[in-house]
């Protein structure tokens, strides 16, 4: 049986990745590829994950667990263009396969690697710039956003994605720094996301919302490196508020940037 803290901490996850999907699929529809791949970047799943693990972990452990997500997070880059190049041709079963196989790999050797901030940013920009150039090719133009994004079809995949979040991440803290920040960083959102998309709207769709969300996964790097950075010196919930406004601040200027480019 779970505590009431972990349950309360499942439950949160579960309702926040809920909310993430459902989101970013009525953003995409709304709005457009280009601005749903930027808002899936939000840290809504991992920012339930360290507000909790900063209730139940010293300060220490969570910077270096934020560290080791940050790292982390060149395997979710690596998710993603994989998804991109698949989908060109593949379904979204194949696809997610293909893309989690990626995130799989460049994650058991990025394990083995040290934590320092600076590297986990270098490795992350590095990433960025590579995938993006790499799955730039594969693009298909969007000629349409056919397709339905019904309420409870959304639902559903979204509480079936959170159920998964929750499973994952209530535990993670017992598995030490390392493997903690590896699987708050699994790409668990973006697998959802990229799955009803596909379904949805079509492989164009989802690969134009996927190579916009390479470039958005900057806001959940942000949130990384300052959630390291200030919780050894601010206190764990000090630095969930900073790190949550930095992360926030980029996805405002990739939007606004976004925007300027559409005028």
């Amino acid at each position: 049986m779970l505590s009431g803290a972990l349950l309360d901490a499942a439950i949160v996850r579960l309702l926040a990745t809920a909310a993430v999907i459902i989101g970013v699929s009525w953003s995409v529809k709304l709005f457009g590829p280009l601005i749903g791949g930027v808002l899936a970047g939000l840290p809504i799943t991992l920012g339930p994950g360290f507000y909790f693990l900063a209730g139940q972990a010293e300060p220490d452990f969570v910077a270096q667990t934020a560290s080791y997500a940050l790292l982390s997070l060149c395997a979710t880059q690596s998710f993603l263009p994989a998804y991109i190049l698949l989908a060109r041709r593949a379904g979204p079963a194949t696809a997610l396969a293909g893309g989690l196989a990626a995130w799989a790999l460049i994650a058991s050797f990025l394990r083995f690697l040290p934590s320092p901030l600076w590297l986990g940013l270098l490795l992350f920009a590095g990433a960025t710039l590579l995938f993006r150039r790499l799955a730039r090719r594969a693009l298909l133009p969007v000629t349409t956003l056919g397709g339905k994004a019904g309420w409870g079809t959304l639902l559903l995949r979204g509480v079936l994605a959170g159920i998964l979040v929750a499973g994952v991440t209530t535990q993670s803290h017992r598995l030490g720094s390392t493997l903690s920040g590896i699987l708050l960083s699994f790409p668990i959102g973006f697998s959802v996301i990229s799955f009803t998309l596909h379904q949805q709207m079509g492989n164009a769709v989802v690969m134009a919302t996927l190579y916009s969300a390479i470039l958005g996964t900057s806001s959940l790097a942000g949130f990384c490196a300052f959630m390291a950075l200030a919780a050894p010196h601010m206190g764990p919930y000090a630095a969930l508020a900073v790190a949550l406004l930095a992360a926030f601040a980029v996805t405002f200027m990739l939007l606004a940037w976004r925007r300027a480019q559409a005028v």
